[in-house]
């Protein structure tokens, strides 16, 4: 009788069994296993808490003095201006944190507000402003920065300085400044701030018009736009200034050579022949300094060529004192002995 077949060998435990058989056969490996997923746990742990720490915690503030040793920058009035006026935003930035006077002269009689609207660093102006800068104090040799932005006629800084809003008696500092340089848009955009009754300083421009400004680049056509801009807005063309020989507005436009604005004023009838202190016209004037343009435009308003001042010299005796032979010959040529 052949031998019976052995029996089939018992199924092999799962996987996860035998795993576990062999864990307990090592128990000290099992122990590192738990051990290293503690430390594992606790380390991800502390790494997530110093994140979460560090967001809510500011970052440690830069000494601002320090920054400007770097840049080579002495803590002074004087090199805090000058940053200002080369547009210095960077070494700006460190003397304001640092907390220079920011209202406070240079040994230049500038300010930063002043040094820096002069160069026209509008960056620098911004931070200054936000710095709560004061536009009421400003050095003598330049006047308050909203002036010298009306008068050079530059519109963004004109405008970014008003909307920081400056004292009244700055806003028609600048006012004055923008029609003594003819800068008619400038004049525009002030306008609206000068008051409810600009008529006393409308005039007090007109005769900063008329007085002219050398250093103007605005075009005649400007200069008379903006003669008219403040006859409308209530300036006098008729106004004496008593401290000067009584001296009328036409009188200054004359002695200033603004003939645009001198047409202008005749144009709205102002008087062609009046009289200042010492019984002069402004035509005797113009005979005398040979303006011929200024005296032609007089003359053709009907000026009076044999007029006399009080100490008895004629028009023609300052033509001839002045021995200018083209002034004598239009004199003559319009009736003058």
């Amino acid at each position: 009788m052949p031998d019976a077949a052995p029996p089939p060998p018992p199924p092999a435990p799962p996987l996860h069994e035998r795993y576990l058989a062999r864990l307990k056969q090592r128990r000290w490996v099992a122990v590192l296993l738990v051990i290293a997923a503690i430390v594992t746990g606790v380390a991800g742990f502390t790494d997530s808490a110093k994140k979460l720490v560090a967001l809510f915690q500011p970052e440690p503030r830069e000494d601002p003095r320090q920054q400007l040793v770097k840049l080579e920058q002495p803590f002074t009035q004087d090199a805090f201006v000058a940053a200002a006026a080369r547009g210095d935003e960077t070494a700006v930035r460190w003397y304001l944190q640092a907390a220079i006077p920011v209202n406070e002269l240079s040994g230049q009689e500038l300010t930063a507000l002043d040094a820096a609207t002069r160069a026209k660093r509008t960056a620098v102006v911004k931070q200054l402003l936000a710095a709560k800068v004061d536009q009421s104090q400003w050095g003598p040799r330049v006047g308050p920065a909203l002036s010298v932005a009306a008068f050079a006629g530059d519109e963004a800084l004109t405008r970014l300085l008003l909307d920081a809003n400056p004292a009244a008696d700055v806003v028609k500092r600048a006012y004055v400044s923008a029609a003594a340089a003819g800068q008619f848009p400038m004049l525009q955009i002030l306008a609206p701030r000068v008051g409810l009754s600009p008529g006393p300083v409308a005039t007090e421009a007109l005769w900063a018009l008329a007085g002219g400004a050398r250093e103007s680049t605005a075009p005649s056509s400007a200069r008379a736009a903006t003669a008219t801009f403040l006859i409308a807005a209530g300036a006098d063309p008729r106004a004496v200034d008593p401290e000067v020989r009584n001296n009328t507005v036409l009188h200054r436009a004359a002695d200033s050579g603004e003939k645009d604005v001198a047409r202008v004023l005749l144009d709205q009838g102002v008087p062609v022949d009046p009289r200042d202190t010492d019984g002069a016209t402004p035509l005797w004037w113009m005979a005398g300094v040979g303006n011929m343009e200024m005296a032609q435009l007089l003359i053709e308003h009907h000026a009076d060529v044999k007029a006399v001042a009080k100490d008895g010299t004629s028009v023609m005796a300052r033509a001839r004192h002045n021995q200018d032979d083209q002034m004598i010959a239009l004199l003559r040529q319009h009736g003058a002995r």
